[in-house]
């Protein structure tokens, strides 16, 4: 729609930039559910041109043949080679301010220069400039995949002092940090037989099952919102009380009602069966909405023709 892809420019142009510390999001079995699914949502322009630009990178291929495809390709911002393009470890997520209730048009990147927001508005602008080398269109290609994944993981819009639940335990079922537990635990115990490297095939089936299952209304929805949105619904899920992350107190989301993040008693949290029950169709939804979203605005900047 014409419309869409003139508010996706002014986004580029218009949206206040502004985040820190390494955080991965979804492991390499959520990032390739997003791309895959997003790979089955592509025009046969769209995909003919993915292909062609993939192919075209002299180095992003090195790490593994797979990475032509973009589902392997995802996951390069995770796992970059020597004399190839960088993680961008700013770029990965978003810092709020413990304060915030809901994340809105003007909160940027919380106060930060860079972060997942501003790193899709920028790469979505390099996809589409014709003017730039393929290496530097493909780069840009693989790094929007790999935001759309980042962005949908709801501890990905949390806060800098704890490193996004990196630093708050998880027991139970999930056993590392509240962080690693959306990202790849609760996904791969549930979905891919704790496989946490799935096979295509396995990968395949479930973008087509999760893809399939998503209405026109869910689509026309999902698709008519922006980056900053993305964001908000991630940031909800992030601080709402079935997460047990943190609890909205006076100023701000509190470890606990009477502790604050600084100096403040982290308390662990629980992963049993019941929480990952309330979590798995946040996880599907999300990591759908990804894929839906990405295949998107590939397809704005790599097919004219494109309309939704």
């Amino acid at each position: 729609m014409i419309m869409l892809r003139r508010l996706l420019v002014i986004l580029i142009a218009t949206l206040g930039l502004a985040w820190t510390a390494p955080a991965l999001a979804w492991g390499d079995a959520g990032h390739r559910t997003v791309c895959e699914i997003a790979w089955r949502n592509l025009t046969p322009t769209a995909q003919a041109e993915v292909r062609r630009l993939l192919g075209a990178h002299p180095v992003i291929p090195v790490r593994a043949p797979r990475n032509r495809e973009l589902g392997w390709a995802c996951t390069y911002p995770d796992n970059v080679v020597a004399g190839g393009p960088q993680r961008r470890s700013a770029e990965h997520f978003v810092n709020y301010p413990r304060s915030l209730m809901a994340v809105a048009p003007g909160s940027g990147c919380g106060g930060a220069t860079l972060c997942v927001i501003s790193a899709i508005l920028a790469d979505y602008g390099r996809l589409r400039n014709t003017a730039l080398s393929d290496e530097d269109r493909a780069e840009a290609l693989i790094y929007l995949g790999h935001w759309l994944g980042d962005i949908h993981q709801p501890l990905h819009s949390s806060f800098q002092d704890d490193q996004g639940g990196n630093e708050v335990n998880s027991r139970g079922l999930c056993t590392r940090s509240l962080h690693s537990t959306w990202d790849t635990c609760m996904l791969v115990q549930r979905v891919y037989g704790d496989d946490t490297s799935p096979s295509i095939p396995a990968v395949q089936t479930v973008a087509a099952n999760w893809s399939g299952a998503v209405t026109d209304g869910e689509r026309a929805l999902w698709l008519s919102s922006a980056p900053w949105q993305w964001s908000a619904e991630s940031y909800a899920v992030t601080i709402a009380p079935a997460t047990n992350y943190c609890t909205m107190a006076s100023g701000g989301c509190r470890y606990s009602a009477a502790a604050m993040a600084f100096g403040g008693q982290r308390e662990t949290v629980t992963v049993d069966k019941d929480y990952i029950d309330r979590a798995m169709p946040i996880i599907q939804r999300r990591i759908t909405q990804g894929g839906i979203r990405l295949a998107h605005i590939i397809n704005l900047a790599l097919d004219p023709l494109y309309r939704t």
